[in-house]
């Protein structure tokens, strides 16, 4: 398949900032996949999948919200199908570190502390290797939490890092999906690094998310979407079940307060990192 390239050239001094929160504004407008890029972002769908009117509307609510990122261009051009994840992922990525207690890192590096948690990603396909304040946030959840014989499902699971997690925690029966094909098989590629067996990866949406209920639900994905998967969430928790969701910024948090009780699901507690947002939320 053919795509469309859109290049999003930023001022300097909002270069940081605009790459990580702009993909949000982006995500009803049909792109598949961002990645950064000297002096700005690109952005990725399917030919003729985004027009210029969506684009120029999603980065006037941008530059609406946040000022300083005023003065943002754009070209397009058409390219060829490719895995746009992989160069930014496999270059970047060496090895992090995470309350001390768990250490991520790619097959190339091997001199790693001897942590209690020791994760392998090859992250050449997938969103997920850790870098990023959303899976920092759902990482420290993890880590905090009693999963010992407990079910989970990690919905848009981009490289499995949290249900690899999960299992290595003790979890019991742990599901996993992801609409991404590459998600789905750079997922495939690190449960077997890691020596896992048993996680149920799925290739799809909400539609193919197994059966049950679930002690634990994670959900590190973009606030629609999150959104979008209550009513599904819902119809797989039983009384005490605990989600985590991440993927949006602070100001949302009332908000997306509010659609979880509409599902009958009580936020406990939230946290913050670096302008994105976490919240833990029990179904009663």
């Amino acid at each position: 398949m053919d795509y469309s390239e859109f290049f999003f050239s930023i001022p300097s001094a909002a270069q940081d900032f605009a790459a990580d929160v702009l993909p949000s504004f982006f995500e009803d407008a049909g792109f598949e996949s961002f990645e950064t890029a000297d002096g700005g972002l690109k952005a990725y769908a399917p030919f003729d999948a985004v027009d210029d009117i969506t684009v120029r509307t999603a980065l006037d609510a941008f530059v609406a919200s946040f000022p300083m990122a005023e003065g943002i261009t754009y070209t397009s051009k058409k390219v060829a199908d490719r895995n746009w994840n992989e160069t930014w992922e496999r270059e970047s990525f060496r090895s992090l570190v995470f309350a001390d207690r768990c250490v991520v890192h790619s097959p190339l590096v091997t001199d790693v502390p001897n942590l209690e948690y020791d994760i392998l990603i090859d992250p050449k396909q997938a969103f997920g290797s850790g870098s990023h304040e959303t899976t920092t946030l759902m990482i420290n959840r993890i880590l905090s939490a009693e999963l010992s014989g407990k079910s989970v499902v990690d919905v848009g699971c981009g490289t499995a890092i949290l249900a690899i997690l999960a299992k290595k925690k003790g979890a019991g029966n742990v599901a996993a999906f992801d609409i991404d094909k590459w998600a789905y098989e750079n997922a495939l590629t690190n449960v077997e690094l890691n020596g896992i067996k048993d996680i149920d990866l799925k290739l799809g949406g909400f539609e193919v998310m197994p059966d049950g209920e679930y002690d634990f639900i994670f959900a590190n994905i973009t606030r629609n979407i999150l959104l979008e998967g209550l009513p599904v969430y819902a119809s797989h928790s039983k009384k005490g079940t605990r989600m985590f969701m991440s993927g949006f910024f602070p100001n949302d948090i009332d908000f997306v307060r509010e659609k979880c009780a509409d599902f009958g699901f009580s936020l406990v507690d939230t946290s913050e990192l670096n302008g994105w947002a976490s919240v833990e939320c029990v179904k009663l």
